[in-house]
């Protein structure tokens, strides 16, 4: 009976510390996508502060070299867009396309940025706790399975 006894515990201490290191890596899962979540808002605080400075800067206001650069990339930027649009409408006109439809309007304001290095950082997060939870839970089956073996063989 101590055999029994002796693996029944041996199993619930195992069953134990793997429910234990799953919540704890499900909570630092947590946290880290909480992290995600801050670089996030400060991204898109930089950006409104680049926004503003880019307005001073078109109204007139001095900045030093590296701020003028950046100013004149956005300046290049909005004009390849620019001629991008007029080639869109280009096209439109040639093949007598008239649509008013513009894949930004769909997602405007309702979807977050993801960047390219986060796509796959909180993809691989997701699964990391998938594959935790599912562990733990088999954990728990073969210690159940286990300790009905036991009562079983008991009685």
């Amino acid at each position: 009976m101590a055999f029994f006894d002796d693996l029944k515990q041996g199993l619930s201490d195992v069953t134990k510390t793997v429910c234990e290191k799953s919540e704890q890596f499900v909570g630092i899962q947590k946290l880290r996508l909480k992290k995600n979540s801050l670089n996030s808002e400060l991204k898109a605080t930089y950006i409104e502060i680049g926004k503003m400075i880019y307005e001073e800067k078109k109204a007139g206001a001095e900045f030093s070299g590296p701020v003028v650069q950046l100013c004149q990339k956005v300046d290049m930027g909005l004009e390849a867009i620019q001629e991008v649009e007029a080639q869109i409408e280009e096209a439109k006109a040639r093949n007598g396309v008239e649509d008013d439809f513009d894949v930004d309007d769909i997602f405007e304001d309702e979807v977050e940025d993801v960047t390219d290095e986060e796509a796959p950082e909180a993809e691989e997060t997701a699964e990391e706790t998938a594959e935790a939870a599912e562990v733990a839970a088999e954990a728990e089956e073969a210690a159940a399975e286990v300790e009905e073996e036991i009562k079983e063989e008991n009685e």
